[in-house]
C-alpha cells in the first residue's frame, strides 16, 4: 500500500468572537504555516463567557498533498498522529472537508484561509480522535475522485461540531474541545494502487514505468510485442 507524505500542513486560530455563532462565521485568524512539533491545540473550539462579551473561537488544521503522481487506486486513508483528544467524547470527533487553503496548490497557508473550507463537501465521516496514536480517516468516493483526477488535494480537519454548525452552543459552560497533532510525525495519504495494465516488461532495457508509447502506441493498449507477452 503506497504512502504519500503531506506536502504542507499547518493550522489557523480563528479570530476571537463574542459568541459561538460569531466564531462559526469568522473569516480570518492567525495562521501557523508549515507547523512542526507537537501542537496540542490545532483542532479546537474554545469558550470563555467572561464579563461584557467573552471569548469564543475555533482552530482548524489544513493539509495539502501533491497528487500529480496518482492516476488511479482505491481505499484512500488519511493518517495523522494525535497528541491530544478524547475518543470517548463525541464532541472531539473530526471530519475531513474540502479546502482551497494555500491557493489550493500547496502555497503558504495564510490568515484569510481560515474560512476557505467547504462544509458541504465532506471527505470523511465524523471520526473519533483519541489522545494518542494514529488517527485514520477513511476517505470517501468524492475524495478519491479529487485525488485521482487532480494534481492537488487540499483538506481541512475540523471538529465535526464545527462542520455541523448547529445554532445551539455545544458547551453548556466555559471550557474547550481540543485535539492535537504531531506535525513532525508523518502525515500520510495511503491507498491501494491500481493494478498495472498494458505491457509491463522492459523494452530494449528500459523499464515499462518509463515508457509511454511503443511505435506510437500507448503501453496501456499493448498486450504483446512481436507476439511475446
Amino acid at each position: 500500500m503506497p504512502n504519500l507524505s503531506a506536502n504542507r500542513a499547518g493550522f489557523i486560530t480563528g479570530t476571537s468572537q463574542t459568541s459561538y455563532l460569531d466564531a462559526l462565521s469568522a473569516t480570518s485568524g492567525t495562521a501557523t504555516d508549515s507547523a512542526t512539533g507537537n501542537q496540542s491545540s490545532c483542532i479546537q473550539y474554545f469558550k470563555s463567557s467572561g464579563r461584557g462579551g467573552g471569548t469564543f473561537r475555533f482552530i482548524r488544521t489544513f493539509i495539502h498533498f501533491d497528487t500529480s503522481g496518482i492516476s488511479g487506486g482505491s481505499d484512500f486513508l488519511l493518517k495523522v498522529v494525535s497528541v491530544a483528544g478524547d475518543s470517548s467524547d463525541n464532541l472531539h470527533k473530526v471530519t475531513v472537508v474540502k479546502s482551497s487553503a494555500g491557493s489550493n496548490n500547496g502555497s503558504q497557508i495564510v490568515d484569510n484561509d481560515f474560512d476557505n473550507v467547504d462544509k458541504n463537501t465532506n471527505y470523511s465521516a465524523a471520526t473519533a480522535f483519541g489522545s494518542s496514536g494514529t488517527i485514520t480517516f477513511t476517505l470517501n468516493s468524492t475524495a478519491a475522485s479529487q485525488i485521482i483526477s487532480e494534481n492537488n488535494f487540499t483538506v481541512a480537519l475540523l471538529l465535526s461540531l464545527d462542520v455541523a454548525g448547529e445554532e445551539e452552543d455545544p458547551l453548556e459552560s466555559d471550557g474547550d474541545v481540543t485535539n492535537g497533532i504531531a506535525f513532525s510525525d508523518a502525515i500520510t495519504l495511503s491507498y491501494t494502487a491500481a493494478a498495472a495494465s498494458g505491457y509491463t516488461h522492459k523494452v530494449l532495457g528500459v523499464a515499462s514505468a518509463n515508457i509511454g508509447k511503443v511505435n506510437g502506441v500507448a503501453t496501456a493498449n499493448i498486450g504483446k510485442i512481436i507476439t511475446v507477452d
